[in-house]
């Protein structure tokens, strides 16, 4: 446990070394008034998501946040407007304050579209479950192929399960809505393209849930999390045919404004790049 956490410190000076040394450039750049405000847990700002994708990563997102606490947030911008793309994710995290206070559960997955830019950042408090290296199997065999081709809705929407998938199998918690319109929508654009996500890419992205998650978990008591990260992302990709196409799941997280995130804090690394 001592180990674990000393070797997790300096990361986190690094990442308070970075907020310090980022005040010192032009304040007009960085300026958090340049920053939108948040909407949701979906906030596509470039508008390249289509409505019933985002409506069900909106679900997703409120489901995996009332059951397990943490915050994983989606955010599609048209430019950066010359700024650093994880200079921009490091500081619209600082100032949404994604996760919970205390817990530091967050993770925030931008996306810039004039820049071709993606990038995961982790809130230090699961940097544990979701290290860099696991971030940037998510970035490369989900986010990417499919944002090449300017394919928002499947290669967010994959980068998001996937996401959600690996927090779920860590809390030992099971997500259950009716999340069809991400599986239809693949399925569509597979039949129109020839394309889509096929079941070995799926397989590779299960056998690294199940290497990341199945290590060091037996002290606490984790050793079926890589399964049920598999079963549950199968199922949110439409591979077993149940549970996810039936049911009134719907606006159940909806209703009301938005209030905002929990207080959480970023420094927990992650993945980024262009595509």
């Amino acid at each position: 446990m001592n180990r674990f956490n000393l070797s997790r410190k300096p990361k986190r000076k690094i990442f308070y070394i970075f907020l310090l040394l980022s005040t010192l450039i032009p304040h007009s750049l960085y300026s958090q008034d340049n920053f939108p405000n948040p909407t949701g847990f979906i906030n596509d700002f470039a508008n390249v998501l289509s409505p019933k994708v985002k409506s069900a990563m909106e679900n997703l997102s409120r489901e995996l946040k009332q059951k397990t606490g943490a915050e994983v947030v989606v955010v599609t911008v048209k430019s950066l407007n010359g700024m650093d793309y994880t200079d921009y994710a490091v500081r619209l995290f600082e100032k949404w304050r994604i996760g919970e206070m205390g817990k530091d559960n967050g993770i925030l997955l931008l996306n810039a579209v004039e820049e071709r830019k993606i990038r995961i950042e982790v809130g230090y408090g699961l940097e544990g479950i979701i290290p860099d290296g696991l971030a940037g199997e998510i970035r490369d065999k989900y986010l990417i192929p499919s944002l090449k081709q300017n394919d928002y809705d499947t290669g967010l929407s994959l980068g998001l399960a996937a996401i959600a998938s690996i927090i779920a199998s860590d809390a030992n918690v099971k997500l259950t809505g009716n999340y069809s319109a991400l599986t239809q929508n693949r399925h569509q654009r597979g039949r129109k393209s020839g394309g889509g996500v096929s079941i070995f890419q799926i397989m590779i992205l299960f056998f690294v849930i199940s290497s990341f998650l199945g290590r060091g978990r037996k002290g606490r008591g984790r050793g079926r999390g890589g399964l049920l990260g598999s079963i549950l992302l199968m199922s949110m990709l439409g591979g077993g045919g149940r549970g996810y196409h039936s049911g009134g799941f719907g606006g159940g997280f909806g209703g009301g404004g938005f209030g905002g995130f929990g207080g959480g804090m970023g420094g927990g690394g992650g993945a980024g790049g262009g595509y």
